[in-house]
């Protein structure tokens, strides 16, 4: 069977009541990238106007912006997934308009209140890409941490519904569109992955991941085809997010205990930070691409969907951190697959 990194479909938890979701003004996408386009086009960014990114993100977010602007700057992100302060302080001028600070894996990023209002005193739109932090936003009820403009956040990334997208903020008018044809073709895919499975023939799922991918495309209209959104709601509000997360804590800390002290590889989060938050996946760090790629090798040919991340864009690709940080699903067949090497 196909370990998927989202989770199986048919244990997802459901329940028969509705849960915390179903009262909150959500707008509602098929993918993140929709929503981003949104933001931009409502803030009426322009090409003189600057966007603040971090450095380790997706192409999508680059891809989403540069049809508008090409005036990006980037800040650097360690290998603790963190930023300075200053350097992002430093990047801000009057042609700034917008910064996105992305949740990793789960993990939801802080921002000092001293960098919080410098932004807000130069009028710069704040994004909260949580498109990893689905689960931890919904462990605390979407309290803010900080006072962001918008929040973008992948619910498909974190259980197993393949598509939709939840954001917050401002809009143009009312956004309530999941497509139908992508939810279908979603659940193909995995269908067929399974398949491929079944009959050993694993090798043709993530193929060349070991390799660094580089897109270089423009966005893609998803508003065609019927809107599934009502059904989408049906089964989101039925999810049954209680046992989810405590399922999803659970695991990380058997994870925790399996992968400390270990010489070739370590947790990319301290277990306090892990604790505070929901991971989406278990994220690992190795010291050299090689000893990950062995790890990775190992665990896609035992079907479990272990992937490296993001895929950069062109203009910004920097391999520091992909080379060495591998994302598992949180399952027990990684454990017992790795105690067997």
């Amino acid at each position: 069977m196909f370990i998927s990194r989202d989770g199986a479909v048919l244990k997802m938890h459901m329940s028969l009541t509705r849960n915390c979701l179903t009262n909150k003004n959500f707008s509602y996408f098929t993918y993140s990238r929709e929503a981003l386009i949104e933001i931009l086009k409502f803030n009426k960014i322009s090409s003189d106007d600057e966007i603040v990114l971090p450095n380790y993100l997706c192409s999508t977010v680059v891809e989403c912006i540069l049809p508008i602007t090409k005036n990006i700057k980037y800040y650097t992100i360690s290998d603790s997934l963190s930023y300075s302060k200053l350097e992002v302080s430093g990047l801000i001028t009057k042609k700034t308009r917008l910064i996105i600070f992305v949740d990793y894996f789960g993990i939801e990023t802080k921002v000092d209140k001293d960098l919080e209002l410098k932004l807000k005193n130069n009028k710069i739109i704040l994004v909260k890409d949580s498109a990893h932090s689905f689960l931890s936003l919904v462990n605390r009820n979407f309290s803010k941490d900080y006072n962001y403009d918008y929040l973008i956040s992948s619910v498909y990334k974190n259980i197993p519904l393949q598509v939709g997208s939840i954001a917050i903020g401002r809009f143009s008018e009312s956004y309530n569109f999941i497509n139908s044809a992508i939810l279908i073709k979603r659940y193909i895919v995995l269908f067929l992955k399974n398949i491929i499975c079944f009959f050993g023939q694993d090798r043709f799922i993530n193929k060349n991941i070991q390799n660094i991918s580089i897109s270089s495309n423009i966005p893609v209209n998803y508003s065609y085809s019927f809107n599934a959104v009502r059904f989408y709601q049906k089964i989101l509000f039925h999810v049954n997010f209680e046992k989810i997360i405590a399922e999803k804590k659970d695991l990380a800390s058997i994870f925790n205990k399996f992968f400390s002290n270990n010489l070739i590889y370590k947790p990319l989060f301290s277990q306090e930070i892990m604790d505070q938050n929901i991971l989406q996946v278990y994220p690992i760090i190795f010291k050299n691409k090689v000893q990950r790629d062995v790890v990775l090798s190992l665990l896609n040919k035992n079907c479990i969907d272990t992937y490296t991340w993001p895929t950069f864009h062109k203009a910004n690709c920097n391999d520091f951190l992909w080379s060495r940080i591998l994302l598992l699903p949180l399952n027990i067949k990684v454990i017992k697959t790795l105690q067997d090497v």
